[in-house]
């Protein structure tokens, strides 16, 4: 019987050392190139456990392996043989999200760094993956001076644009409002837009504690942007023509500028035909009336607040448009002409809205001292109410 155990315990580690493979043989024999080596070039399952190996190896002795450029030789092979695929790296490897951190706090050196970031997008979905967000958060607050010019700066922001979460935003929002590093400005945008899209709730915190000139200044990189959709860029803009009119409420200041913001912030909502902001557009009307009456926008502008705000079909909308040629059948009754170009953009609006509220309006154009064709709109738009 003992005998036997013998021959069996034998027969295990003979088969034990024979599943050795010769790389591994040689990562554990040879001195730190010839593990690197044998990382290199072993095959993919060798590789996945020489990878490990090397990592741990590294880690063992990062005193020593900080600033020696065999190790980060041998880091450098270990994350290249790491799995590709989330899952398999996952249920292999489960301390790797840990390990990628500490190796990208040990080293220095840019490619192992970067080759550190670059599996950092593998481990993303991992629970532990708010300590990566934390170390990038970190980075990203300390940039100065040196890290101008670093492939590894450029890599982080567009890491957090990728995975990054609400303090990532608001880093990168601050590096983008601040203007200090213009080299890396495409990748601070993109990651930008992407981070603003992925935190909506707070972009529109953000919009409402800015000043008017930073408002303009984020919704126009948003609205410039081919890559967000109308309807995100509706909601943004949305919340910032709240925050202008709020603005305006406090400061009671009308300039051209404001006017003109508040105009690509209403037609954003209504291209996209956002709903939502519709009662919000009627609103803004009566400020748009005053900024027209102040020549802050021009006839053309103001005609594209008309137009905007019947689009939306508020049920409010008509009751306005219809309130404001009123005012300006007042006004002709006392031979004080309003631009006639205006005047067809609203009667042709409550015309489009076709609110049956609009017909004393439009009714008593046609027996005022308008011009003929204006006439002939009121006449046509008459026959376009619902009844």
């Amino acid at each position: 019987m003992k005998k036997s155990i013998f021959i069996l315990a034998l027969a295990f580690i003979f088969n034990l050392y024979a599943e050795t493979s010769d790389f591994e043989k040689s990562f554990i024999k040879g001195n730190i190139q010839d593990k690197t080596r044998a990382v290199k070039e072993a095959s993919d399952e060798d590789g996945d456990r020489l990878a490990k190996k090397g990592i741990d190896f590294i880690l063992e002795n990062k005193e020593i392996a900080r600033s020696d450029r065999d190790f980060s030789a041998l880091a450098v092979a270990s994350l290249f043989k790491l799995p590709k695929d989330e899952k398999i790296l996952g249920k292999n490897f489960p301390s790797a999200t840990e390990n990628l951190i500490q190796l990208f706090e040990v080293f220095e050196d840019e490619t192992v760094r970067i080759a550190v970031l670059d599996k950092f997008e593998n481990v993303s979905n991992s629970k532990s993956f708010f300590k990566v967000q934390n170390l990038m958060n970190g980075y990203l607050e300390e940039l100065d001076s040196n890290s101008q010019n670093s492939a590894v700066t450029k890599k982080v922001i567009e890491l957090v644009g990728k995975t990054g979460n609400e303090e990532s935003f608001l880093i990168v929002y601050r590096l983008w409002k601040e203007k200090k590093y213009p080299e890396f400005s495409p990748e601070i945008q993109k990651s930008l837009l992407r981070l603003s899209y992925a935190n909506i709730t707070e972009s529109i915190k953000l919009i409402s504690s800015s000043s008017i000139e930073e408002i303009g200044e984020f919704f126009g990189l948003i609205n410039n942007s081919s890559e967000i959709s109308l309807n995100f860029k509706a909601e943004i803009a949305e919340n910032a023509l709240l925050a202008t009119i709020h603005y305006m409420e406090d400061k009671s200041e009308k300039t051209a500028a404001t006017a003109g913001l508040q105009l690509k912030l209403l037609k954003a909502i209504s291209d996209a035909n956002w709903t939502r902001g519709a009662g919000l557009s009627v609103r803004f009307f009566a400020i748009a009336k005053d900024e027209y009456k102040t020549s802050c926008l021009n006839d053309e502008q103001f005609i594209q607040v008309i137009e905007c705000i019947a689009k939306l079909s508020s049920p409010d909308a008509a009751q306005t448009i219809s309130a404001y040629l009123a005012e300006i059948n007042s006004e002709t009754e006392k031979n004080n002409f309003s631009a006639q170009n205006v005047v067809l953009a609203v009667i042709n609006s409550l015309g489009a809205l076709g609110d049956k509220t609009a017909f004393d309006n439009l009714l008593y154009v046609t027996y005022l001292n308008y011009p003929e064709d204006v006439k002939t709109a009121a006449r046509n738009s008459l026959a376009k109410l619902k009844w």
